[in-house]
């Protein structure tokens, strides 16, 4: 009962100024909506970049032959090496207990033709098991299988932009494409994938046999990269340790203590460090904002400060008539803890709003988590309690007397 009493007379006493009430709670609530928008894009942020990943194979490691290095934001190979072979994708799959599958690939960047229609595309090889390791599944048709991959046959999967650019709405299964003029059959087509975590676009792509591509289109022996599907996310450091330790003893490099002629790219790592780097700059925004918010802290300690001011007369009259200096206290902090909700739930709302504007009228993916709008209510409490706190111990130690000699 004594606390709806004291929720009565706060309100009472916060509406006799509403401008100065008003102006207060707006400066809380400015930086809560900061908050949440900041949070909420930085929360849409990780999300879409763990989804990308989990596109690519979330316990996928990338075999790639030499070195690689980051090129425009992308991963690229910046020397020739010819020593990662299809034995060498063998030996990792029989010989490393901690790898389930393994994809070859050898890829190259040519003209495609359909008719009198023609597109650029990456041609790249790989085995039977590339839609799993890759998590990239079939929309039509069907994928090629091994024994077709064995006897060198001249089929091709579509990547969705391909079907687009060759057959518009064509149906396109059981047509032939040439590849260096070299015919292929259409036997399936891909998902659209959309752009990878390097900015590359997956979906312009033309998938074949591995065993046809080095030996009819590519005519070599050696591969790109090798896609490695591990047992569990777990278990990918291990997987890594073991495939480096094998390739080394394969390429006779630790006879001459040489570099590694080839790079393993653990996407887990990648994704990690992404998200970490938007974690901080997250962080970094928050703090901006958390200024702000010490801002309407320290209009919320100007409000209660005047009020003190005005009401002096009534403060030392209800001392005078039996008041406690707690029940002082807990009155003024109960005031500023009402500026702070208030302020706080002005806040949260008017972030959820802009929030799905920005989600819904630009590129940029928003979320919204239930933790990060307690946290901005509890916060402007928190910081409305924080700037009462003087005020209402200022108020607790008015002498009764002086105070009811005041106008």
């Amino acid at each position: 009962m004594k606390l709806i009493k004291n929720i009565k007379l706060s309100g009472k006493a916060l509406l006799l100024n509403k401008a100065r009430t008003s102006f207060a709670i707006i400066g809380l609530s400015i930086g809560i909506t900061t908050v949440v928008v900041m949070v909420s894009i930085g929360n849409g942020a990780k999300k879409k970049m763990t989804e990308q990943f989990e596109k690519m194979g979330a316990n996928m490691i990338a075999v790639n032959s030499g070195k690689m290095s980051k090129v425009i934001g992308r991963q690229q190979q910046i020397n020739l090496v010819t020593t990662l072979t299809l034995k060498d994708a063998d030996a990792i799959v029989e010989e490393c207990p901690s790898v389930e599958k393994v994809v070859p690939t050898a890829d190259t960047y040519v003209k495609i033709k359909h008719g009198n229609t023609a597109t650029m595309a990456m041609v790249q090889g790989a085995s039977s098991d590339f839609p799993e390791v890759k998590n990239f599944p079939v929309k039509e048709g069907r994928f090629f299988t091994n024994k077709e991959d064995k006897l060198t046959k001249r089929v091709a999967v579509l990547g969705n932009q391909i079907q687009t650019n060759l057959f518009g709405d064509q149906y396109p299964v059981g047509e032939t494409i040439f590849i260096r003029n070299i015919p292929f059959e259409v036997i399936g087509t891909l998902v659209s994938k959309g752009a990878s975590a390097e900015g590359a676009n997956e979906d312009k792509v033309v998938v074949i046999p591995i065993q046809t591509s080095l030996r009819r289109v590519l005519n070599r022996d050696y591969l790109n990269r090798i896609f490695v599907k591990t047992k569990s996310k777990e278990t990918m450091h291990l997987a890594e340790n073991e495939i480096e330790s094998l390739l080394r003893k394969r390429h006779k490099l630790n006879v001459r203590n040489k570099e590694n002629d080839f790079t393993l790219d653990n996407k887990l790592n990648a994704m990690n460090a992404e998200q970490e780097s938007s974690q901080m700059f997250t962080w970094l925004i928050v703090g901006i904002a958390g200024i702000s918010l010490l801002v309407g802290g320290v209009g919320v300690l100007a409000v209660m400060l005047l009020s003190i001011r005005e009401r002096t007369s009534e403060i030392g009259l209800r001392i005078s008539v039996g008041a406690r200096k707690k029940d002082i206290v807990w009155q003024f902090l109960s005031e500023a803890s009402m500026l702070g909700t208030t302020g706080g739930i002005a806040g949260v709302v008017a972030g959820l709003l802009i929030a799905f504007i920005i989600g819904a009228t630009t590129q940029w993916q928003t979320y919204i988590s239930i933790d990060s709008v307690v946290f901005s209510v509890v916060f402007s409490i928190t910081i409305g309690l924080i700037f009462g706190v003087v005020p209402a111990l200022k108020a607790a130690k008015l002498d009764p007397i002086q105070a009811l000699q005041k106008e």
